[in-house]
C-alpha cells in the first residue's frame, strides 16, 4: 500500500517547513519520515516529537494512515454538554490469538524492566455517535497490556485484520476561577511523552457490570489525582472534541471542566495530589496565552494532546 504524508516543521526561527515523504505502508515510510526531520534535526523521530528544537505534527494525506482495525477514525470537534454524554459498557474486548501471543510476550518484557507494572482494566471505545448535542459512546473493556501491545503506530499495517486495544483516553482542560488553564510538564519519568507539556489526563475505566457509564466521574477522577481539585463544575463542563492520538495510538476525548478555584490556590493545594509525580511541574496560562499561536508554549515541548486541545479550544471559544 503506497501512503504520503505531509510533515509540517515549526522552527525555533519561526520558519515553517513542509516536507513531502511517500513510500510503502510501514517501516519503509517510516524510515523515510525518520531520515528527512533527522536532516534538520540531529536526533531520533520520537523525540521529534516532544523535542525543545521544533514542533512536530503529522498530518496524514491519506486518511488510512489512521486507520484503526474497524474504520477510519476523523477528528470530531463540538461543544457538548457532560450530561449529553451517553457511554454504555458492554462486555470484554479479546484480542485476535496471535496478537494475544504478543501481548504475553510485551507484557513479560515489561514486567521484568518494571516489576511493579499493573495490568489495569481500561474502558475501550468501539464506536462514537455525534448527533446534534448529543455524544454516545460504546464501550468495552480491555486492558493495559493489551493497549500496550497494539499502541505503536505500525500495528495496523504489521496486523491489518486486528483491532487494537484503544482505551478512551480523557483531557480535562481545567478553567480556573480566575480566568486561566491548569497545564502540566510531564515527569521525565513518564512512560508517555517524557518532559512534554500536557494538560491533566488519564485512561477511563469501566465498572465490573455492564451498563451505563458517567465519563464525568472519570474525568473528575482525573483531575483530583492529579491536582487535587475537587470542585469542577459539572453544569459547566463541556466536550469540545474527539480525536485520535496517531503516536500512542487511541482515542481521546477532550473537556473543559471549569473550577471555582484560582490558579494560585490550585498550585499551592497540588502538592497533596496522589498522582502529583506525575507531573514535573505545574504551570498556568491564561486564555488568551492558551489561544494565541504565539502564546508562552509557542517554543516548549508539547505533546499531542495538548496541541489538539488548543485546537479544539480555539474553534470552541472563538
Amino acid at each position: 500500500m503506497q501512503l504520503s504524508l505531509e510533515l509540517c516543521v515549526e522552527t525555533p526561527e519561526n520558519r515553517s517547513i513542509s516536507i513531502s515523504v511517500s513510500g510503502r505502508a510501514g517501516r519503509h515510510l517510516d524510515s523515510g519520515i525518520e531520515s528527512l526531520l533527522t536532516s534538520f534535526y540531529p536526533m531520533p523521530i520520537e523525540k521529534l516529537l516532544v523535542g525543545l528544537l521544533a514542533h512536530v505534527y503529522l498530518e496524514a494525506a491519506c486518511d488510512s494512515i489512521f486507520q484503526r482495525g474497524n474504520g477510519v477514525f476523523q477528528d470530531q470537534a463540538f461543544s457538548i454538554p457532560v450530561d449529553h454524554i451517553d457511554c454504555h459498557l458492554v462486555g470484554n474486548f479479546e484480542l485476535q490469538d496471535r496478537v494475544e501471543e504478543v501481548r504475553k510476550s510485551t507484557w513479560a518484557a515489561v514486567c521484568a524492566k518494571r516489576p511493579a507494572a499493573f495490568d489495569g482494566a481500561l474502558l475501550r471505545m468501539a464506536s462514537y455517535r455525534v448527533e446534534g448535542e448529543r455524544l454516545s459512546i460504546a464501550a468495552s473493556r480491555t486492558r493495559f497490556s493489551a493497549y500496550v501491545a497494539t499502541r505503536h503506530p505500525t500495528f495496523g499495517f504489521e496486523y491489518p485484520e486486528a483491532d487494537r486495544a484503544d482505551p478512551l483516553g480523557l483531557t480535562a482542560v481545567v478553567l480556573t476561577g480566575d480566568g486561566n488553564v491548569i497545564v502540566t510538564k510531564r515527569s521525565l519519568l513518564a512512560d508517555q511523552n517524557p518532559g512534554g507539556l500536557y494538560l491533566i489526563g488519564g485512561y477511563a475505566e469501566p465498572r465490573e457490570s455492564d451498563g451505563p457509564l458517567d465519563l464525568f466521574n472519570e474525568i473528575a477522577r482525573e483531575v483530583e489525582e492529579e491536582i487535587a481539585v475537587r470542585d469542577v463544575t459539572r453544569s459547566e463542563a463541556v466536550a469540545v472534541g474527539l480525536a485520535y492520538d496517531p503516536v500512542f495510538c487511541h482515542p481521546e476525548l477532550f473537556l473543559l471542566m471549569p473550577s471555582e478555584s484560582t490558579a494560585a490556590d490550585i498550585l499551592s493545594g497540588a502538592e497533596a495530589a496522589a498522582d502529583r509525580n506525575e507531573a514535573s511541574e505545574l504551570l498556568f496560562y491564561s486564555v488568551d496565552d492558551i489561544l494565541d499561536d504565539n502564546g508562552p508554549h509557542k517554543n516548549a515541548a508539547v505533546t499531542w494532546s495538548f496541541i489538539k486541545a488548543r485546537k479544539f479550544l480555539q474553534l470552541h471559544w472563538r
